[in-house]
């Protein structure tokens, strides 16, 4: 029996003692995983920073609403709160428009409109994005008052081109700003008397 002992012994000791290490690991690994702490999910690893108690000094009191107060009380039946009120269209300004306008379009179209604005040599440029995508340069931004005059006569026309799809450098600015906004920059490119059409 001596015999077997002496071999026996080297072996448990080389193999049992890392399995035992390894257990102990994965044991204190889960059970560091598993402890809640309190305000927290039930397992995590971290606890989130929002629910510690470190944070609690750092936020605003928190004060109880007044004892008579009401969310919400109304004589009006609930259609007549959830009507939206016609739109009202603002009076058009063209001291406010001249600045909608040389804000949003003076870059690319000019200052007067005629389609020689300060970015004109970077649209029409060799090495411009359009032109390494489309293998040609863009021709130059359009003359915005011979538009309006012969091809873009009708301003809802005009509204139109310049709210939704308007050509492959221009941005839709439907998106980008409020109708009346739009409404008013078109109103100065067709405005006559102190506008681009003078």
């Amino acid at each position: 029996m001596n015999m077997f002992a002496a071999p026996i012994k080297p072996i448990l000791i080389n193999r049992l003692v890392p399995m035992i290490g390894a257990l102990a690991i994965i044991s204190l690994a889960t059970a560091a995983c598993a402890v809640q702490e309190s305000n927290t999910y039930p397992v995590e690893t971290f606890s989130e920073m929002h629910y510690s108690q470190a944070y609690k000094a750092q936020e605003p009191p928190r004060l109880a609403p007044p004892a008579a107060a009401v969310a919400y009380q109304s004589d009006v039946s609930t259609d007549e709160i959830l009507r939206v009120p016609d739109k009202q269209e603002r009076t058009y300004d063209p001291v406010v428009a001249g600045h909608l306008y040389r804000v949003n379009c003076a870059v690319c179209h000019g200052e007067s409109g005629l389609g020689d604005g300060k970015a004109v040599r970077h649209i029409t440029s060799e090495s411009s994005f359009y032109a390494t995508k489309n293998g040609e340069p863009y021709k130059s931004p359009p003359n915005l008052v011979d538009s309006a005059a012969n091809r873009l006569n009708d301003p809802d026309v005009m509204f139109s081109f310049v709210s939704g799809w308007n050509g492959p450098v221009m941005p839709q600015f439907g998106s980008l700003l409020a109708e009346e906004d739009i409404r008013d920059i078109v109103k100065y490119i067709f405005d006559d008397n102190a506008g681009l059409s003078k």
